[in-house]
Formats: structure tokens, C-alpha cells, sequence
């Protein structure tokens, strides 16, 4: 079955996928991909005891064989073409270790259609609210040491991260948006409250008085508290990632220009309540017209 899911948007970087085989563990591979001939990379996996093949190679006293390698033209899409043909359905991130024991016949299945896939297929248009979301992502990684390695399709699905520490893993969006660090180390672990200050998140108000009819105002404020007083009360609001973009896309989608003073101006309220409404696809396409590119 052929790997599916978003791809990352990244150029294809041509290079090799590679088997390795260890005499100790017959039938226990190591597949990888890289940028550099493959006899490179068997030379660092039995030299570096501090990766998860070195250390079989110290415990054991043997060191890994290469025993098979391909060229491709996108060694990302090759490994994700090789997994997707073989027992396992996903990349194996489990631990970023990518050694598993394979009948050889399945690793040979496999390789043979990686060769006859030989190019990553032309990937659909995304739609803007990937962007969107992805961009909520990012504004929420920043200064934590964690990177998002392809796009964020929905906050309640799943996501790939990597941190500083080279530490891989596939979980759900949310909790690492609201601080959630790596698994293994820890880095980039925050409180919502410090995701909330660090990346200058906030809320969008539409604000209306009850001895006013008629009239509206748009406040920002940065926080998770949306803005209000005893005259003018909160009667929507919008949690959004740059508060200065959505006021500013705010006032165009009510055709107004922002008073000089944020003062109240008159608009019906069903057409400050369609705008916010609005508010979200506008951003949506705001983000993906920034990013598709």
C-alpha cells in the first residue's frame, strides 16, 4: 500500500536509501536514506556509540554490513514509498531507530517499488485551512527548540515534530501547541500560559452597548482574556494568532477603515456578527496565500 498523507513542501534532494544488516541479528535491517553515498553512512552507524545501531555495534563487538542500496531522486518520498510497501503501514518513528526485523523478500518487494515509483507524484493543492493551521503550529513552536517537519492539517489530528536533540516523534497537534514538549527529553516543554505570551497570541472582540444601538467597536488584547468593560461588553470574540492581522482583516471585511481613536463607529450588528464569522476563511486564505509558494 503506497504511504499517504501531506507531504512536506520541501525540494526533493536526490541520494540513496540504503539496507544495513548486522551479524548478530540476522534478518534485523537498518533502512535508511541519505544525501551522501551510503558507505559514508555505515562508516558513522558502526562508529557512533551513541546512536541506537553504534551501540549494538559496542555491546556485540561486530559492526553492520551494507547489504543493499538504491539510488533515488527524492530520498524523502523513497522512504516513505519503502514503509508504505511493506507490513508496516507508517514510517516507523519509533524512537527515530528505523531498525526492524523484515522478511528479506519483503525488504526486496519493497525496494522494487520504490524503483518503479522513481519521483514523488504531483501533490494536490492544499486546501488554505492546512496553511492556516500549520501556521497556528509554528507560532506556537517558536523559541521552544522544536520544529514541525510537514504541515499541520487539523488541531485535533496528528503531527511529526523533531527537537534540537534529534528526537522524532508522530503525536496529536493540540497538546504540543498548548506546551507540550519532546517525549524523550523535554525540550520546548511550556505552560499554555508561556506558549500564550512567548508567541503574542490573542483575542479579536466585537464589543457592543446595550444604550447604544447601532454602534460597535473591534478590540484586540493579548492573552486568553477577551477585551470588555462595564459599558462595552463582549458579544463575540475570536482566539486568533496574530491579534494586529485579524483587526486589520476585521475592518476590511466591514469596509471601514480603523478609527484613528478605536473608538465605536456605526454598523449593524448582523454585519459585525457575518464579519467575525468571516473572520476565520479570511485568515485562512491570508496564511495560504503567504505559504503555498
Amino acid at each position: 500500500m503506497p504511504a499517504t498523507g501531506p507531504r512536506s513542501l520541501a525540494a526533493p534532494k536526490p541520494g540513496y536509501l540504503y539496507v544495513m544488516e548486522h551479524p548478530s541479528h540476522p534478518g534485523h535491517y537498518k533502512i535508511g536514506k541519505t544525501t551522501r553515498h551510503p558507505d559514508a553512512r555505515l562508516a558513522e552507524h558502526n562508529s557512533n556509540f551513541e546512536e541506537y545501531t553504534g551501540r549494538i555495534v559496542k555491546e556485540t563487538g561486530q559492526k553492520w554490513t551494507l547489504k543493499t542500496f538504491i539510488e533515488v531522486a527524492d530520498t524523502t518520498f523513497a522512504e516513505s514509498e519503502f514503509w508504505g510497501n511493506t507490513s508496516i503501514a507508517d514510517i516507523p518513528f519509533l524512537g527515530n531507530i528505523e531498525v526492524h526485523n523484515l522478511e528479506w523478500g519483503e525488504v526486496q518487494k519493497a525496494l522494487e517499488a520504490v524503483k518503479k515509483a522513481k519521483f514523488r507524484p504531483p501533490s494536490p493543492p492544499q486546501p488554505d485551512w492546512v496553511y492556516a493551521y500549520t501556521a497556528w503550529m509554528k507560532k506556537r513552536l517558536e523559541g521552544r527548540d522544536i520544529e514541525l517537519v510537514r504541515l499541520t492539517t487539523s488541531r485535533s489530528g496528528k503531527s511529526i515534530f523533531k527537537c534540537v536533540n534529534g528526537h522524532k516523534w508522530r503525536t496529536r497537534s493540540d497538546p504540543v501547541g498548548n506546551g507540550e514538549g519532546c517525549p524523550e527529553c523535554g525540550v520546548g516543554t511550556r505552560t499554555a500560559e508561556e506558549v500564550w505570551k512567548a508567541a503574542g497570541l490573542g483575542v479579536l472582540s466585537l464589543l457592543k452597548n446595550p444604550a447604544k444601538p447601532g454602534l460597535i467597536k473591534i478590540a484586540i488584547s493579548y492573552g486568553g482574556e477577551e477585551d470588555s468593560s462595564d459599558e462595552w461588553q463582549c458579544h463575540r470574540h475570536r482566539f486568533v494568532e496574530d491579534p494586529a492581522l485579524a483587526e486589520r482583516l476585521m475592518w476590511e471585511l466591514l469596509g471601514q477603515p480603523k478609527p484613528a481613536d478605536n473608538g465605536p463607529v456605526e454598523i449593524e450588528l448582523s454585519v459585525a456578527e457575518q464579519a467575525i464569522r468571516d473572520l476565520i476563511y479570511r485568515m485562512h486564505s491570508f496564511y495560504a496565500a503567504r505559504d503555498r509558494s
